[in-house]
């Protein structure tokens, strides 16, 4: 498939199709980590628990063995179907090579919003036909429907056949295993960057597990959840194509509401830096330029910047009607 018509074929369905499964209750209850609702999917009914130290660490948001499960607002929007999507991102080529994971140090920022939402996110999917797609999708996001405020979350999605009947965001549905309490999926940021001063990041990686399958969410190094193999038909043999960048919705403005800085000024731009994936050997490389595409439908509106010899993009845009 194209790269541009691979991007635009999962980028389309994951924001028409995803705002259905916002639900209502904006808050957070903390549930004993071996009761939460995702083990109770039909397809985990013989999944063991992974437990690892991060499981076990002294939270100041639940008690030990419990973790914070985020109720989403019950909000849809009708209009779904009409929404304009905009992305700026770096593509890996969809070739005959399997990703095992993917990494990136990602700057976070709250610009003065307008537009519906909001992302920046790393993408790692599996699939040809619309129906066929597996995909996870984590990152920060502002999304005023789906949270009811213009703050940046923590945010993650999953889907096993192209957005249809399967997946969602966070842990609305079941899927998604909470397993730290500091950082979980649905927790605002804050603070976050400043425009030209301190720069607030996370560093966010998936990984593979070599022995169990399971696609592991890790920030700084710590396991912050993870999406058991069981529920995914394409994406237990690896990933075909990694995306990372900005996504923005009905004129949004991206990354931190500005066109990256020409000099390449970290602290004036919002960046994805030391980007790299997990090869077939579970071996982690940086991203190289002969396997990448650069991938800016509305340059008008939005830019992206990719820095090669520093494993960096820098993206953004105002957004507006442009």
């Amino acid at each position: 498939m194209h790269p541009q018509n691979s991007t635009l074929l999962s980028l389309f369905l994951f924001y028409l199709v995803a705002t259905i499964h916002a639900n209502d209750d904006q808050a957070f209850e903390c549930v004993d980590i071996y009761k939460q609702p995702s083990l109770q999917h039909p397809l985990l009914k013989n999944h063991k628990l992974q437990i690892t130290s991060s499981s076990k660490r002294t939270s100041s948001i639940c008690p030990r063995g419990m973790v914070p499960i985020h109720k989403l607002r019950n909000k849809v929007n009708s209009n779904f179907a009409r929404d304009a999507v905009n992305w700026a991102t770096l593509d890996t080529k969809t070739e005959s090579k399997k990703y095992h994971g993917a990494s990136a140090v990602v700057s976070i920022h709250n610009p003065t919003f307008s537009g519906k939402d909001t992302r920046a996110q790393i993408m790692i999917e599996n699939g040809e036909s619309p129906q066929g797609i597996n995909c996870i999708v984590f990152g920060w996001a502002i999304d005023p429907e789906l949270y009811g405020d213009n703050m940046t979350h923590f945010t993650t999605y999953w889907t096993s056949d192209g957005f249809q009947k399967t997946g969602c965001y966070n842990t609305k549905c079941k899927g998604y295993i909470q397993q730290f309490s500091e950082l979980y999926a649905g927790k605002p940021f804050d603070p976050v960057s400043t425009y030209g001063g301190q720069q607030v990041v996370a560093n966010l990686s998936i990984i593979r597990d070599g022995d169990t399958g399971n696609w592991m969410l890790t920030n700084y190094g710590a396991l912050v959840g993870y999406w058991p193999k069981e529920i995914f038909t394409s994406l237990g043999s690896g990933a075909d194509t990694i995306r990372y960048g900005g996504v923005a919705v009905n004129g949004a403005p991206m990354g931190n509401g500005q066109f990256p800085d020409n000099g390449n000024d970290l602290s004036k731009s919002s960046y994805f830096k030391d980007m790299a994936y997990i090869d077939a050997n579970f071996q982690k490389q940086p991203i190289n330029e002969l396997e990448v595409n650069v991938n800016v439908p509305k340059p008008n509106c939005y830019k992206l910047n990719y820095l090669k010899d520093q494993l960096t993009i820098t993206y953004g845009g105002p957004g507006g009607s442009c």
